[in-house]
């Protein structure tokens, strides 16, 4: 289907939203000495396939840099200084068992779970901690707004549309609380978002100072944290942001992104 940009006022005017339409990359090949676009797709094997399909038809990829979201954050925040370290799932489970086997917390900061999740399911807790950070990116606006929501709801959903919002965000404190590196690749995008707005996005010229358009391109969903980096990015820099959705569910993406991208100072987090 053909691109198309929103027209709504709110909507970034360096942002371009589309449905399918990744084949206009291949009509900005061309041999130079500095890449000017960065082609970032969260799928590893996306990206293999898209430099295949170059090399398949004999292009040249010079105008492209490639990345995945999680190393676009990584290299914002090592021109900062910043670690880049994280804990993997392994280790996060590993730490989700001291939190709950009883011997390391006070009273007062035991963990209420939802119905049905029990303290010896580690994989559950961290599921459901993932999703709450995918869905809100831990924002203080985007939390309030569960909040908010979970009570419009019949019970017993309202409470367990609540229960496990306030699950997630005390075990987020527990780890962070065992741990000095970030809790998960998706922290390190926060953390590059924020870096974004707090430099006025002068990180991200030194980071990227010929890049002139950012792709995102196969997204069959847009996360909250991948929406606060594309809203960093457009707020703070004057780059080009093309966000290529997938055929089916794109149409309907398309119609959210103003919604999503509708909150203030993107990075925030509710601990702060």
């Amino acid at each position: 289907m053909e691109a198309e940009r929103s027209q709504v006022d709110r909507m970034p005017e360096q942002l371009t939203v589309h449905v399918g339409g990744e084949d206009a990359l291949w009509e900005r090949t061309q041999r130079c000495t500095r890449s000017t676009e960065l082609v970032v797709s969260p799928v590893e094997l996306h990206q293999r396939n898209l430099q295949r399909r170059l090399r398949e038809a004999n292009l040249p990829k010079d105008a492209f840099t490639f990345a995945d979201p999680v190393r676009m954050g990584n290299q914002i925040l090592d021109q900062t200084g910043r670690p880049t370290t994280t804990i993997d799932r392994i280790d996060r489970l590993s730490l989700l068992r001291s939190v709950f086997d009883g011997s390391t917390l006070d009273e007062e900061a035991k963990i209420p779970l939802p119905p049905g999740v029990s303290a010896r399911a580690p994989q559950q807790i961290e599921q459901i901690r993932t999703e709450v950070e995918t869905i809100t990116n831990f924002h203080p606006e985007r939390v309030a707004a569960w909040r908010d929501t979970a009570t419009e709801l019949y019970r017993p959903i309202d409470e367990e549309a609540g229960a496990f919002l306030e699950t997630a965000l005390a075990v987020e404190r527990q780890l962070r609380d065992r741990t000095s590196k970030a809790i998960s690749e998706t922290g390190l995008i926060r953390q590059a978002t924020r870096s974004l707005v707090r430099t006025d996005g002068s990180i991200w010229e030194e980071t990227y100072p010929d890049i002139q358009r950012v792709s995102l391109l196969g997204l069959s969903s847009l996360s909250a944290p991948h929406t606060d980096l594309i809203h960093a990015l457009c707020a703070t820099t004057p780059v080009e942001v093309h966000v290529h959705f997938r055929s089916g569910t794109g149409e309907y993406l398309q119609s959210r992104v103003e919604g999503l991208l509708d909150i203030t100072d993107p990075g925030t987090e509710v601990f702060e």
